[in-house]
């Protein structure tokens, strides 16, 4: 696999929802075979859009998916934002997957001061086995 700075673009990938609000896997597979052919990165569960509105399971159904689809480019998935536990345990559980980097967010609505931002970070940082994109 090329390194990270090798993919110049990331893009941030929408998760396609059916009328009755479940995910649509065969439109988000379309999405993801446009994007790898187009040779740019992939990041799932971005932090602005549909994502914060999944539930865990939905959101590791997304991303389990994901790595069944041959993808050739480096893959990156955002860290929830705004509950420390949580996102300690989404990292946790991302660390063991076949992804490439991790997205993480300052606590949403929290906004913490630099302090709590550095600690915040700091925290998921220390757990992360993959590198980090930090997005404020």
């Amino acid at each position: 696999m090329n390194t990270l700075n090798e993919f110049p673009l990331w893009t941030a990938i929408i998760t396609p929802l059916k009328e009755d609000g479940s995910l649509d896997l065969k439109s988000y597979a379309n999405i993801l075979q446009e994007q790898n052919e187009a040779k740019n990165g992939i990041l799932v569960l971005g932090s602005t859009g549909e994502a914060l509105n999944l539930t865990m399971a939905e959101q590791k159904q997304l991303l389990e998916f994901t790595l069944t689809q041959d993808l050739s480019v480096p893959l990156m998935v955002g860290v929830p934002g705004s509950n420390l536990e949580g996102a300690k345990e989404w990292v946790t559980y991302v660390n063991d997957l076949k992804i490439d980097a991790l997205l993480m967010v300052t606590p949403l609505y929290a906004k913490p001061e630099t302090e709590g931002q550095y600690e915040w970070f700091k925290t998921l940082m220390d757990l992360s086995q993959k590198p980090v994109m930090l997005y404020n």
